[in-house]
Formats: C-alpha cells, sequence, structure tokens
C-alpha cells in the first residue's frame, strides 16, 4: 500500500472532526444507522459546526480515500495504525479533540457493542492525544 493520502481539510475543521467520526464508524466494518442518527439527535453534528449532508460529503471523501489507499491489495486495515494517525492529525485543538473523545464514546454505545476495531481506534486517540477517560469525565 501507498502513504496514506486524505482529502485536504483545515486543522481542527468541521470536516476534520467529521472524517474523525467517518472512520470510527466504519473502522469495524459495519455501518449501524443508530451510530449516524446520535450525530443528529445528541446534537454532534451542531456543535461541530456541521449538518447531516456535510457529514455525508466527508464520509464519501473518507470512503474513496480509504479506497484509494487500498489501492490493488485484496485487504485494507480499517484501524491501521498510520492511517489512524493520520486522521488524528487533522485535530489539534484540545477542546475538539475532548468533544470528539467524548462523542466517539456514546457513538460507541449507540449500537450496543463496542467492537475490537472500534477499541483498536479508541485507544490509539487517546494515546496520541494524551488523554484517559477521566480527563472525559471531569471535564477537564
Amino acid at each position: 500500500m501507498t502513504q496514506p493520502e486524505l482529502t485536504p481539510y483545515p486543522e481542527n475543521s468541521p470536516q476534520a472532526c467529521l472524517r474523525l467520526i467517518a472512520l470510527f464508524i466504519v473502522c469495524d466494518g459495519d455501518v449501524a444507522e443508530g451510530e449516524i442518527d446520535i450525530l443528529e439527535r445528541l446534537g454532534i453534528l451542531k456543535t461541530l459546526g456541521a449538518d447531516r449532508d456535510l457529514f455525508a460529503q466527508v464520509f464519501d471523501a473518507y470512503c474513496d480515500d480509504l479506497i484509494a489507499h487500498a489501492g490493488t491489495a485484496r485487504y485494507v486495515g480499517l484501524a491501521d495504525m498510520d492511517w489512524v494517525d493520520r486522521v488524528l492529525a487533522g485535530v489539534t485543538e484540545p477542546d475538539q479533540r475532548r468533544f470528539l473523545a467524548s462523542a466517539l464514546l456514546l457513538i460507541a454505545r449507540s449500537d450496543g457493542y463496542f467492537a475490537d476495531a472500534e477499541l483498536t481506534v479508541y485507544r490509539q486517540m487517546l494515546d496520541r492525544w494524551g488523554l484517559d477517560l477521566d480527563q472525559l469525565g471531569d471535564g477537564s
């Protein structure tokens, strides 16, 4: 596979945040309707300055990037560490990072199952961003 190439978005933009959500939703290989619905129901999209249409655009672009990254390979790791790091690099602002970390927990719970791939991506995100669950719970 080639080096991870992503559709360019400005750092900390709604699109960069939405791409991380798209990665998280796709990483277990199953896109559950509840995971999409919760984005609007809990105001996650609104908080990010986005709507369902923008999310759909970013989601489609993310899937296109993933397919291009796979190239002719017969397998692409949806939770590949280098790939995830590239997506995580688009969000640098500490408050956005904490918001997304909290939002992803809610998204993971929305389908009643925290898949191994979701857990792997989530742990990598916490590690790369220097966060822990206690920080998310107490708002620090």
